[in-house]
């Protein structure tokens, strides 16, 4: 059986062959070889499917019956609206993102500070116990906080999360004016 029913269908292999009563590895094996049969499978669900995707049901009394209507769709609950759902997201979104730009701005208080300290450190002009481990932790002292500000939590990644946070405030506006108002209380 060509795989066509399960695109037709947006059927995975798994759901096709459960509904045809065979293991997926069969299922898989027919797709492959272009078969249009399948070794064990159910062919009553098979034509019901086949026959279905073109509106018709099958009944070995009337072949050609026609396909019943499907039932109507249920209005969708006003607390799965896209849009208000859309809006409950990003409103999520923006408070990760303020409280993540919040520790953002903290470590980089903290390695901005660590490089301001940075002179002081190096302008000691008393005995050092071990002036070369000094020196190597001082460079990676200043080194992580180098590289935390630039790549991390510095002024051009806090400005990044700072333009995520605009888009998403700027989205929830927009949102917000498409949304019908709110019933009266």
């Amino acid at each position: 059986m060509p795989n066509y029913l399960r695109d037709q269908f947006g059927l995975t292999q798994e759901r096709l062959a459960s509904w045809l009563g065979i293991a997926r590895g069969t299922l898989a094996m027919g797709e492959g070889n272009g078969s249009r049969g399948l070794p064990g499978a159910n062919w009553v669900n098979n034509l019901r499917l086949l026959l279905a995707g073109q509106g018709k049901v099958y009944d070995p009394a009337t072949p050609d019956a026609p396909h019943p209507a499907p039932p109507p769709l249920p209005p969708p609950p006003i607390t799965t609206d896209p849009l208000a759902w859309r809006v409950r997201v990003a409103r999520h979104e923006m408070y990760q993102l303020t409280r993540r730009l919040e520790r953002m701005q903290a470590r980089a208080a903290q390695h901005n500070l660590r490089l301001a300290a940075l002179p002081a450190l190096r302008a000691y002009a008393g005995p050092v116990e071990n002036p070369a481990r000094e020196a190597g932790w001082l460079a990676l002292f200043e080194g992580e906080a180098v590289d935390e500000l630039r790549d991390l939590c510095g002024a051009g990644p806090q400005r990044l999360l700072e333009a995520r946070l605009a888009g998403l405030v700027r989205e929830v506006e927009l949102l917000e004016e498409l949304l019908p108002p709110p019933e009266p209380a």
